[in-house]
C-alpha cells in the first residue's frame, strides 16, 4: 500500500469519528432531535405538541382555526381571538385526562352556554302510557235463542243502535212454542173444571200441570206479561219477541229475518257504554309504579281541555314480549258516552309526590344507553359527568347518581362543549366515543380519574449530559 492510499484512508477514518463526535453532540443540545427519537421524554414537550404556542390566535366558532397573526376566519369570516390554553387552573396532564373543556368568556359567550345549578325540587313522579278504550267485558250480554224457529221480524236491523232494558229486538215463530202455549191454556181449564171437585188430589194435579206448563214457557223466554196476555185472551201467539237483557249499544247482529235458528244461536250482542275500559300500555321498568288503586287522568285530543278520572283496577300477569309492555286496566266513568271503543288515549298515573335531587332535562344528554352532563368545576372550565337518572317531569330529570346538590351544569350547548372535547381527543374514558363502559363497570369515573397517581417520567440519564 503507498503512502498515498494510507493518507487517504486516515482522512475517511478521522472524518467519521468528527461526524460522530458532531451528531452525538447535537443529539443532546438540540431539543428537537432529541424530541423527534424521544417523545415521551418530557411532559412540557408533549403539551406543547398538544396546544398550540402562545400568541396563536383561533376563531371562536371554529376552534381548529389556527394563525400566529390576528386576521379573519376563513370559514365565518370572525376576527380571530388570542388562544389559550386548555386548562388555565390545571396542569395540561390533569385537564387531558379528566377531558376537561376550557374556553374564554368571548368563546362562552359566542357558543350561548348557560348553566344551572342542581337542586332539589318537588317532583311528582307520574307515569305516562298510551292506551285504547275498550268496553267493560263485564257488561258485554249475548242474547241466544231459547228455541228452535224462524225469525220473522227485526226490530234492531243493524249494529251501533242504542237498546234499553226491555226493548223488543225480534219476533220468532217456533211450532213447539205455539204447542206449548196450548197445553198452557188446557191446563188453566183443568183448574176452572175441577174448581168445585171434592177430589183434592184431581185438584192438585192440576194445579201441578199449570206450573209445569207455565215454567215451560218461561224457560223459553217468554215473560209475565205474555202469559198474563194468553190466560187473558185464551189465544195462543204464533210468534214470540224477544227481548234486550241490558240497555246499551249493540255490537253485533247475527241474524236476518227469514232465517232458521236453533235452541242456542246468538242473535246479539249488546255493551254498555258506562263505564267502559281503558287499556293502557305501561312499560315494564315503570310497572312497579302504577299498582292497583292507583289514580289515573285520562285525555283524547278528541276533547282538548277536556280531563277523564279513574282507578287502576286489573294489571296483567303478562308482558307483551314484542313491545315490552305491560297492559294496566283502568275502569272510566263515560258520561253521556262520548268516549268511543277503539279511542286512543293518554293516560297520567298520578304517582308520590316528593322533594329529589334533580337537574334540567337539557342539561342531560343521552347518548344509546348513557347519560352525561358537563360540570363547570371552574370558571370557564367544564368536566364530562357520568349521569343516571331516574324520572322525568316538568322538564327536569330526578338524578340517581353522578351530580350532587349545588354542582353548576350546562344547560345550553352541552353538544357544542362535547363536540369542541371530542376534537381535541381530551375527553376521559367514559364518555369518549360515547361507547365506553360506565363508572363501575370497567371504566374509572372522574373522581377516580382525579385521585389516579401520574406515572413517572422516564428516566434518560444514560443518555448522558
Amino acid at each position: 500500500m503507498t503512502e498515498k492510499k494510507v493518507g487517504l484512508l486516515a482522512g475517511i477514518a478521522a472524518a467519521v469519528i468528527l461526524a460522530g463526535i458532531a451528531g452525538t453532540v447535537a443529539f443532546y443540545k438540540v431539543p428537537a432531535f432529541h424530541a423527534l427519537l424521544h417523545p415521551h421524554a418530557d411532559n412540557a414537550a408533549v403539551g406543547s405538541a398538544a396546544k398550540p404556542e402562545k400568541g396563536q390566535y383561533t376563531c371562536p366558532m371554529h376552534p381548529f382555526i389556527l394563525s400566529d397573526k390576528p386576521g379573519a376566519c376563513p370559514i365565518c369570516g370572525m376576527t380571530l381571538v388570542p388562544k389559550e390554553s386548555q386548562a388555565a387552573n390545571l396542569s395540561d396532564n390533569a385537564a387531558r385526562s379528566l377531558g376537561m373543556v376550557s374556553m374564554n368568556p368571548t368563546q362562552r359567550l359566542m357558543a350561548n352556554v348557560a348553566t344551572e345549578k342542581v337542586s332539589r325540587r318537588e317532583f311528582a313522579l307520574d307515569t305516562l302510557a298510551v292506551g285504547k278504550v275498550t268496553w267493560d267485558e263485564r257488561k258485554v250480554a249475548r242474547v241466544s235463542s231459547r228455541i228452535g224457529g224462524r225469525v220473522e221480524k227485526l226490530h234492531v236491523d243493524f249494529t251501533g243502535t242504542r237498546v234499553v232494558k226491555g226493548q223488543p229486538l225480534l219476533e220468532i215463530y217456533s211450532p213447539d212454542l205455539v204447542a206449548a202455549q196450548r197445553e198452557y191454556l188446557v191446563a188453566l181449564k183443568g183448574i176452572e173444571r175441577l174448581g168445585d171437585s171434592p177430589y183434592e188430589d184431581a185438584r192438585e194435579m192440576s194445579r201441578s200441570l199449570v206450573d209445569a206448563s207455565r215454567t215451560r214457557l218461561k224457560l223459553w223466554g217468554v215473560t209475565d206479561g205474555q202469559l198474563e196476555e194468553l190466560a187473558r185472551t185464551k189465544e195462543p201467539k204464533t210468534v214470540f219477541a224477544v227481548f234486550a237483557p241490558r240497555s246499551g249499544v249493540v255490537t253485533e247482529r247475527l241474524v236476518t229475518a227469514g232465517q232458521y235458528v236453533m235452541e242456542g244461536t246468538a242473535l246479539y250482542s249488546i255493551a254498555e257504554m258506562d263505564p267502559v275500559w281503558v287499556q293502557a300500555e305501561v312499560h315494564a321498568f315503570e310497572i312497579q309504579r302504577v299498582p292497583v288503586g292507583t289514580s289515573a287522568v285520562v285525555t283524547t285530543q278528541a276533547y282538548p281541555g277536556r280531563e277523564f278520572r279513574g282507578k287502576v283496577t286489573f294489571v296483567d300477569p303478562y308482558l307483551n314480549v314484542e313491545t315490552r309492555t305491560v297492559k294496566v286496566r283502568v275502569d272510566l266513568p263515560n258520561p253521556g258516552w262520548i268516549l268511543k271503543p277503539d279511542m286512543f288515549v293518554r293516560v297520567a298515573f298520578k304517582g308520590r309526590k316528593g322533594t329529589v335531587l334533580a337537574a334540567p332535562e337539557s342539561a342531560v344528554l343521552v347518548t344509546g344507553e348513557r347519560a352525561m352532563s358537563w360540570v363547570e368545576v371552574e370558571p370557564n372550565t367544564f368536566e364530562p359527568r357520568m349521569t343516571r337518572v331516574g324520572a322525568r317531569a316538568n322538564g327536569y330529570y330526578e338524578i340517581l347518581s353522578g351530580l350532587s346538590e349545588g354542582e353548576t351544569v350546562v344547560t345550553s350547548a352541552g353538544f357544542l362543549i362535547d363536540s369542541e372535547s371530542q376534537l381535541k381527543g381530551g375527553t376521559s374514558d367514559p364518555h369518549a366515543g360515547h361507547g365506553a363502559p360506565e363508572p363501575g363497570k370497567g371504566a374509572a369515573s372522574p373522581a377516580q380519574d382525579r385521585a389516579a397517581p401520574t406515572p413517572p417520567a422516564p428516566d434518560h440519564s444514560g443518555h448522558g449530559k
